[in-house]
C-alpha cells in the first residue's frame, strides 16, 4: 500500500508556508530577505495545520527527490547508480569523487538539507500547539530525522546545525560527527512514534528510519526488532508533479545517465538486464559525446520515489541475520523481497564474503534510486572492512582526461565558514 499517495495534494501556492518553517526566501538558501511573510499566529485549526504540514512535506520532497540537488540524485552520482552526461563541472566533480568546498552543486545539496530539517522541525512544533493527536506530527519528526540520517549518510564528519528563528536570528551549532547524527536521527524518529497515535503509516514510516539508523551503528539486532512489523507489502512514497519534479526522471532526459560496472567496481546495472531495473538506450547527452542510457524505474517526471519500504524492513533483517550466521534467515528474508516482486529465489553463495555481496547487490537493485546506495557503499568500508577503491568507482572517468577522486563522502561547503563554530571536515573517512 502506498498510503501517502491517497492524501497528496498539488503543492503550488505552499511556498509561502514554507518559507516561514524555514525562515528563508526563495531567492537565497541562505539569507533571509522577508522572514514575517507569514506569523505563526496567522494558522490556526484544521487549515493551519494543512499548511504547516504541507510547506514542510513540501520542503522536505524537495530536498530528497525534488531538485538537482536532492539527496536521491547526490547519492547516485557520488556512487555507482549514474554518471554524469552534461556540461556541469560541478556535477561532475562530485560523480568523479572529487568535491571541495566551493562546489556549488554540494552547496546546494547541503542548504536543501538544512532547509528540510528546519522546515519539518518547526511544523512538528506549531502542530503540536493546534492539535497534539494529529498523527502528521509524526510524520513530520520522521522526515526531520530522515534530514539528520542523509546528511550523515551523504557529508563527511562535522556537519553543524544552526538553528534560525522567524524573526531572522541565526544560532550557529557545533559540529557533529557523523555518528552523533546517525544518533541524533535515532531520537527524533523515536520521537515520532511517540506521536503515531495508533496510525500505521506513521509508525512504520519511523521504524523503517529507525532502523536505517541502528544499521548505520552497528546495532543489528536492534534494527531487525524495529522492522519486523512493518508488512513487506508497505511503503512510503513521496510524490511529485508540475510544480515539484521528480528529477532522476527530469535529469534522466539531459544529463544523467545510469551506469554499468561503473569504474570497474560498480554493479551491473545495465547489463544485468534486472527486471527490478528496465532502461533505454537515449543517445547521446547533453555533453555531445557520452553515451546516454535513462533508466525507466521512474518514468515520468511525476514519478513516486519510496522514502521506507516493508522491502527495505527485509533487507535490514536479512543483514541481522547474516550478521549472526543465520544463513536460512538471511536467504528466507531475501527469498521474501524476490517474491514480492514476482522474482525467483537466489541460492546461497556459500561464503562470508560472497554472502555480503548478494547482499548489497540485492539492496541495489531494489532500492536504486532510492537514496540508499552511497550510504550502503560507506557501510561497506566503514563495518565490513572493504578497501575504499575496491567499492567505488576507481581510475579513468568516462570523459577522456578526467580520472576519478579519493573521496567517500561530500566535503562541506564554503558557506558554513560563516559559522564560527565550524572547522570543516572532522574526517574524511567513510
Amino acid at each position: 500500500m502506498t498510503k501517502v499517495g491517497n492524501r497528496w495534494r498539488d503543492f503550488r501556492g505552499l511556498m509561502l508556508v514554507a518559507l516561514l518553517l524555514t525562515g528563508t526566501s526563495c531567492n537565497d538558501l541562505l539569507k533571509v530577505t522577508d522572514p514575517d511573510l507569514l506569523e505563526k499566529d496567522d494558522v490556526a485549526g484544521a487549515k493551519g495545520a494543512d499548511l504547516l504540514w504541507g510547506g514542510g512535506l513540501l520542503e522536505f520532497s524537495r530536498a530528497f527527490g525534488g531538485s538537482i540537488y536532492g539527496h536521491a540524485l547526490i547519492a547516485g552520482f557520488m556512487s555507482d547508480e549514474f554518471h554524469n552526461t552534461g556540461p556541469d563541472g560541478a556535477m561532475r566533480r562530485v560523480d568523479g569523487r572529487d568535491t571541495n568546498l566551493d562546489n556549488g552543486y554540494l552547496g546546494a545539496a547541503f542548504a536543501f538539507l538544512h532547509r528540510a530539517r528546519v522546515a519539518t522541525e518547526n511544523a512538528a512544533g506549531f502542530m503540536e500547539e493546534l492539535n497534539p493527536y494529529d498523527p502528521r506530527i509524526a510524520e513530520m519528526w520522521s522526515l526531520n530525522a530522515y534530514t539528520h540520517l542523509m546528511l550523515a549518510e551523504d557529508f563527511c564528519s562535522g556537519v553543524p546545525f544552526s538553528s534560525m528563528s522567524l524573526d531572522g536570528e541565526i544560532a550557529f551549532g557545533e559540529p557533529k560527527t557523523t555518528q552523533e547524527m546517525f544518533e541524533d536521527a535515532i531520537s527524533r524518529f523515536e520521537t515520532a512514534r511517540s506521536h503515531a497515535g495508533g496510525d500505521s503509516d506513521q509508525e512504520y514510516l519511523a521504524r523503517v528510519g529507525l532502523a536505517r539508523a541502528l544499521l548505520n551503528l552497528n546495532r543489528y539486532a536492534e534494527a531487525a526488532q524495529a522492522v519486523a512489523s512493518v508488512p513487506t507489502g508497505w511503503r512510503y512514497a513521496l510524490h511529485y508533479g508540475s510544480a515539484n519534479w521528480n528529477s532522476i526522471q527530469f535529469n534522466s532526459l539531459s544529463r544523467l545517465s545510469l551506469s554499468d560496472e561503473e569504474g570497474g567496481t560498480g554493479l551491473p546495472f545495465r547489463s544485468a538486464d534486472d527486471p527490478r531495473l528496465p532502461w533505454v538506450d537515449g543517445g547521446v547527452g547533453t555533453d555531445g559525446q557520452s553515451p546516454l542510457f535513462t533508466q525507466m524505474k521512474f518514468a515520468g517526471r511525476d514519478s513516486p520515489v519510496p522514502l521506507a519500504s516493508g522491502l527495505e524492513a527485509r533487507y535490514i533483517q536479512a543483514e541481522a541475520a547474516l550478521a549472526e550466521a543465520n544463513v536460512a534467515g538471511f536467504l528466507g528474508f531475501l527469498k521474501e523481497v524476490r517474491e514480492a516482486l514476482g522474482m525467483d529465489p537466489v541460492s546461497d553463495p556459500e561464503t562470508p564474503e560472497g554472502r555480503v555481496d548478494l547482499l548489497f547487490y540485492e539492496r541495489g537493485f531494489t532500492l536504486f534510486g532510492e537514496g540508499h546506495r552511497l550510504g550502503d557503499m560507506r557501510r561497506l568500508i566503514r563495518q565490513y572492512g572493504r578497501a575504499p577503491n575496491d567499492v567505488f568507482p576507481t581510475g579513468a572517468y568516462h570523459l577522456t582526461g578526467f580520472f576519478y577522486g579519493e573521496d567517500v563522502n561530500l566535503d562541506l561547503p564554503r558557506s558554513e565558514e560563516d559559522n564560527p563554530h565550524f572547522v570543516g571536515c572532522l574526517d574524511r573517512g567513510a
